[in-house]
């Protein structure tokens, strides 16, 4: 038979009564008197709050049963029953002073009194407009670049940009082969500069170079937001390019080595002396070293391209480094016509 039976019903509603919940079990003992302290602590027994640790007299009188709704109730202790929090651990109490060695003497200094008295007049000067205190901080003149924005970003385009087969077929070359009756191998296209070959920067910080050790940063800085920091791989050295080293991930100097990327310095090739007949020793092996590889080398130097800067092998591209310098000067200079 159903329990939706109508001889069933009844039944099911007084079994439903005989539930006793956590509401009924609050109102019952909310009649009861509390009182006593005793009388209370095994009330929050009941409900599951251990109010404070056991006791020797409490765990004896707690032990007795209470009714609660005709039923006989258990209220032990809190620190007794399964799950109750255990009792927190004493603060820490603060260190006692030490206790001085025998024979130490008390501090005999004596508190000096103020250095100006009380009732001095401030001098003259410094109501005055000579009070330095009182000027306002001269304004901090911002530092001009010399591959000032935004020319600077199509000046390092057109310098370290390669050349690679492009989407566009060379149709002067297809019609050639046409006309030869040739067969290619391969759709001829043309060529097109494209900077996703990253390139090395090797900057000089020598004695001669510390005027230009923040344009060095700036240069770090925009090579970086042209090409992408994950493209450019930076080294340091101090006059002689071939001592070149960059500062690697493991935390050691790891030398530097051409490895087909194009290679720009920045120097001034120490020809800082009016005496310096030629550059640097070392320019020369440090270009013949980019040769073999086939890394293409630019030279950025802040001083003016005369006769002793040319003295330089062929391979080296010359950049004057100067906010004159523009796109279409690198261009004309071949800068932008290596392949890759």
């Amino acid at each position: 038979m159903s329990p939706a039976d109508p001889e069933q019903a009844p039944r099911v509603r007084d079994e439903r009564r005989r539930e006793i919940h956590l509401g009924d079990l609050a109102r019952a003992l909310s009649r009861l008197d509390c009182r006593e302290p005793r009388q209370a602590a095994a009330i929050a027994a009941c409900l599951g709050f251990g109010l404070r640790p056991p006791s020797a007299a409490d765990t004896a009188a707690s032990r007795q049963p209470h009714l609660v709704s005709g039923s006989a109730v258990d209220a032990a202790a809190p620190s007794e029953r399964r799950g109750a929090p255990a009792e927190p651990p004493a603060l820490p109490q603060p260190p006692r002073r030490p206790q001085l060695p025998e024979g130490t003497r008390a501090c005999t200094l004596t508190e000096l009194a103020d250095l100006a008295p009380p009732d001095a007049e401030p001098p003259a000067w410094l109501a005055g407009p000579a009070n330095p205190f009182s000027q306002a901080p001269e304004p901090v003149v911002a530092r001009a670049r010399l591959l000032p924005e935004p020319g600077a970003r199509h000046v390092l385009s057109a310098a370290l940009a390669t050349r690679r087969r492009g989407g566009t077929a060379d149709l002067p070359r297809l019609l050639a082969a046409i006309v030869r009756r040739r067969v290619l191998p391969e759709l001829p296209r043309q060529a097109e500069p494209t900077v996703a070959a990253g390139c090395q920067l090797l900057l000089d910080y020598s004695g001669s170079m510390v005027p230009f050790w923040p344009d060095l940063h700036d240069l770090d800085e925009q090579v970086r937001d042209v090409l992408g920091r994950h493209a450019v791989t930076t080294f340091g050295f101090d006059g002689d390019p071939l001592t070149a080293e960059h500062w690697g991930a493991a935390g050691a100097p790891a030398p530097w080595t051409p490895d087909g990327r194009p290679v720009l310095a920045a120097s001034d090739l120490g020809l800082q002396s009016p005496s310096a007949a030629a550059p640097r020793d070392g320019w020369e092996a440090f270009a013949a070293d980019c040769a073999r590889t086939g890394s293409p080398l630019l030279l950025l130097t802040p001083l003016p391209l005369d006769h002793r800067a040319r003295r330089l092998p062929a391979n080296v591209t010359l950049i004057h480094w100067s906010p004159r310098t523009t796109a279409g000067l690198v261009r004309r200079r071949g800068a932008d016509a290596r392949p890759r």
